[in-house]
């Protein structure tokens, strides 16, 4: 988890100094080994720098070479690949940093060197010779890279509070954006973000600026089924499955300084994470760390506790546990805005997990996100989905199969696993209207109703989109394939956060591999004998528990209590609120009467779906919050 900025003015003036220092230092807990900038009259560059791989040993960033200067958060996968076709010999690549490869990689295919590449990165170029610059980022956007491009300069950084540690980045507020993530649309423009003229490079995107400060962004690859698994019978599907999940993770392992803290939660993607690294861990003589949160011993509500359990015992496993006491996520919520430059509550959870991380001398956390839109795919009603798309035997005999795995009845069957797929999504938006008293989604989520209706006349929010106890748009196989888009669009990256410092973070099943695997898998393997993630649970039937591959449907929540801790957290957000009456800001964007009344009702009644509206107003309290801070801090 190393770290990047920097600044270039296209009108010859020098960058002012201590500029891409200061920014740097916004970013100190990604720089545990060191913090660098090297100024260049109108170019200045910043680098943090965290070991995590035995080449980071030989990292000394900024590189400034004859030709180029250059800064790079990457963990470069295929070493061996760009060494054989850069004519290094293997005896002299073990002390080459993956810097020194990617500017060879440069050198010999310029601009296209990103196509090359396989690994996490974002990275920034400037091409001493033609005073371009050139800024990019991995296939799946697993590194972070913002930027803003001004009328004399471009600054950019992994960091939004380093970005705006530059002069002249301006900290305006996007309305556009503001009112689709209040309204919950899920709509996202990619490129945009929370903030005016602050742009997220897109992951599998290089952008180049040219002297003139003309910027040109170009994909060099964007989310696709790879051709070569076109044709494949189903054996070799599983083979191939199997052999590209095994290489995702080992090559995140393999060059390891510290053995790595797995986020474990029991189910399909932790656990096949658990089960295939846990023995390569124990053999360079460590023990592969799997941190769980779950509730105490005893607590009858339900938790990862006895998913995790059954993985007690699996080679090369310290299993441990992360027990909320009354840590709650909106504690000091103004310091992590300052920290981030995001408006989410932090995860408790996580930062419960990076401690146990941290304690155990891991630079690399790991987790299995993704997995549910790509190889293991889950959505509602998948069984609904064959019978919709006219495959009528199959459906009779995945119904037959499905009662039995499950030991369901007909009718549970039917509703939990058929219905929401043969209801068109419009019928289902005017039932959800109709339990609501027929009033609209975008009048229920405690939003200023002009502030709502203006980006509704204005097209800025589509109305066809919003949440409302279902997810619109895509489903099934269109949905993933969305899934995997916005991921790889989106801000979130790799940015474990800076309540957790020095800590990585990768995903395995962000991999560019395993996506283009997942497009190309048939229908028939994702939904097979009644099972969802059937695939997992053949392909590494010799590997995961018993317990797991009998599993029945469901996932257990990362944040166990959530529904309990915003109940403690309700009267202190309240309480909050009301020193927020008189802000002019909270006054145009949302209705903060609306807001206290939906989380005193979910606070006192004890009815799910009413608990469920809390979770949901303590977010939109969340994001109050942060709009006061910003106006305060933008003072």
């Amino acid at each position: 988890m190393s770290a990047i900025c920097g600044v270039l003015r296209f009108d010859d003036a020098d960058v002012a100094s201590h500029t891409v220092e200061r920014m740097a230092h916004r970013m100190k807990h990604r720089g545990a080994d060191g913090i660098e900038s090297v100024e260049l009259g109108r170019l200045a560059l910043g680098h943090c720098l965290m070991r995590v791989n035995r080449e980071d040993m030989y990292e000394a960033q900024p590189v400034i070479a004859r030709d180029a200067v250059l800064v790079a958060d990457l963990r470069l996968d295929n070493r061996e690949e760009l060494a054989d076709a850069l004519g290094i010999a293997l005896a002299d690549l073990a002390p080459l940093s993956d810097s020194e490869m990617l500017l060879r990689a440069w050198r010999r295919w310029g601009e296209s060197c990103v196509e090359h590449l396989l690994g996490d990165f974002a990275f920034a170029i400037w091409d001493r010779n033609r005073g371009t610059l050139l800024l990019a980022r991995d296939h799946m956007g697993q590194r972070t890279l913002f930027y803003h491009l001004g009328e004399n300069f471009i600054a950019f950084a992994t960091e939004l509070p380093a970005l705006f540690a530059a002069d002249g980045v301006p900290r305006r507020l996007d309305e556009d954006e503001l009112a689709r993530r209040l309204l919950r649309s899920t709509q996202r423009i990619e490129g945009e973000f929370l903030y005016r003229d602050i742009t997220v490079l897109p992951g599998g995107t290089r952008c180049s600026i040219a002297a003139d400060g003309t910027a040109t962004r170009a994909r060099f690859w964007e989310p696709h089924a790879d051709p070569r698994h076109a044709g494949k019978s189903d054996a070799e599907f599983i083979a191939a499955y199997r052999a590209t999940i095994e290489e995702a993770i080992a090559c995140r392992i393999r060059r390891l300084i510290n053995p790595p803290t797995l986020l474990l939660s029991g189910g399909f993607d932790s656990g096949t994470i658990a089960a295939v690294a846990g023995p390569l861990v124990a053999a360079g003589g460590g023990k592969l760390v799997c941190a769980a949160s779950v509730l105490p011993a005893g607590d009858s509500r339900r938790s990862a506790r006895a998913a995790v359990e059954a993985f007690r015992g699996l080679p090369g496993l310290d299993i441990q546990y992360y027990v909320r006491g009354d840590e709650s996520p909106y504690d000091a919520l103004e310091d992590n805005f300052a920290a981030t430059g995001l408006w989410h509550a932090p995860s408790v959870a996580r930062r419960g997990i990076g401690r146990i991380a941290h304690a155990a001398g891991s630079r690399l956390a790991i987790d299995g996100h993704g997995g549910d839109y790509t190889v293991n795919p889950y959505d509602t009603a998948m069984l609904g989905a064959i019978l919709r798309h006219g495959q009528f035997r199959r459906f009779m005999r995945e119904f037959a199969a499905r009662r039995r795995f499950t030991g369901w009845s007909p009718l549970r069957v039917f509703g939990r696993d058929i219905m929401a797929a043969l209801i068109p999504q419009g019928m289902q938006a005017g039932w959800r209207n109709a339990v609501n008293g027929f009033v609209p989604a975008w009048r229920r989520r405690g939003v200023q109703l002009d502030f709502a209706r203006r980006a509704l006349a204005s097209g800025a929010v589509d109305r066809n989109l919003l949440r409302d106890g279902y997810r619109t748009g895509a489903r099934w196989r269109e949905r993933w394939l969305e899934m995997c888009r916005r991921t790889s669009a989106g801000a979130v990256g790799s940015n474990y956060g800076a309540a957790t410092p020095d800590l990585d973070l990768t995903r395995p099943f962000h991999d560019k591999r395993i996506v283009e695997l997942a497009l190309a898998l048939p229908d028939h393997l994702l939904f097979r004998d009644g099972r969802e993630r059937w695939l997992a649970r053949t392909a590494f039937a010799d590997l995961l528990p018993a317990a797991l591959i009998d599993r029945g449907p469901g996932n257990d929540p990362e944040e166990p209590d959530l529904l309990a801790m915003n109940v403690e957290a309700a009267p202190a957000m309240l309480a909050a609120l009301r020193g927020l009456e008189k802000d002019e800001t909270m006054a145009r964007y949302l209705d903060l009467p609306a807001l206290a009344a939906m989380v005193r009702d979910g606070a006192d009644d004890e009815n799910r779906n009413q608990r469920i509206r809390l979770n949901f107003a303590m977010g939109t309290l969340t994001k109050a919050r942060f709009l006061a801070w910003f106006d305060r801090s933008n003072l």
